[in-house]
């Protein structure tokens, strides 16, 4: 598969769905019967932003009318503030070609990663991967937080463009093993060419001794960045990423973007 077009974008404010104030109150009540079994209770002022709004600019951004699309694969980590909508389905209708439209969202910062394995798989003419995370949780949580609202849409297909020329994933691996699996990933991806690597943060965190582009944002940060290189010089772009609770370590590489 090409990779075609790349769009990124960050979102300010929370959800336009915010703003209708039944929905506000709904949703919050959701989130606090969600929360209190765990001992918590929701924080109060509800925040953040939708999935579905976010991903609607980005199809818009990247997909023609003239391109339709095969297969729409959401992934995020985050959960929405409208837990009740089924966003791949409505981006769905929303995206030309009305493609068969699923979401991956149980696999932490793999989840990009495995999105990307599946439209490889399916090999359809043209399938659309949209990446997104919001900052914002209504109930307390240790786990880190994205910065900002943001998204990235990649649109993939067999017209020119760049190439996906790989992809590695491998599971259940300990904090330990990831220095010696990571450094075989990038010389495999990278095949003795000069690559631009961006690790997420938490891949660098168990992997200090590899220069790289720091990736930022858990789960939208290296593949902003593979966006940003339509614009810059580089020919080849390897991003990695490690989810040290779920012990997933996943790489991707493409070439030809300079």
């Amino acid at each position: 598969m090409r990779l075609i077009r790349a769009r990124r974008r960050s979102f300010a404010g929370d959800a336009e769905v915010l703003a209708d104030d039944d929905h506000r109150a709904e949703v919050t009540a959701y989130f606090a019967d969600m929360a209190r079994p765990f001992g918590t209770e929701a924080v109060p002022g509800l925040s953040g932003h939708s999935y579905g709004e976010m991903a609607r600019a980005l199809v818009g951004a990247v997909v023609s009318a003239a391109e339709p699309v095969d297969l729409l694969v959401l992934a995020f980590s985050v959960h929405d503030v409208w837990p009740g909508r089924a966003t791949a389905t409505y981006l769905s209708h929303l995206c030309p070609g009305t493609p068969l439209s699923f979401a991956v969202c149980d696999q932490g910062t793999a989840s990009p990663f495995t999105g990307l394995r599946l439209i490889r798989d399916y090999n359809v003419r043209r399938a659309l991967l949209v990446v997104v995370e919001q900052a914002c949780l209504p109930y307390p949580a240790v786990a880190p937080l994205p910065a900002e609202h943001r998204g990235v849409a990649m649109l993939y297909g067999d017209g020119t463009g760049a190439r996906a020329t790989d992809l590695r994933q491998h599971t259940d691996v300990d904090a330990g093993a990831v220095p010696d699996l990571a450094a075989r990933a990038v010389a495999e991806l990278s095949a003795g060419r000069d690559a631009r690597v961006v690790l997420s943060d938490a891949l660098a965190a168990v992997w200090p001794e590899h220069p790289a582009v720091p990736a930022g944002q858990p789960i939208t940060g290296v593949w902003w960045h593979l966006a940003e290189a339509f614009d810059g010089p580089a020919d080849l772009v390897v991003v990695g990423d490690y989810d040290p609770d779920l012990r997933y370590l996943s790489f991707a590489a493409v070439a030809g973007l300079g």
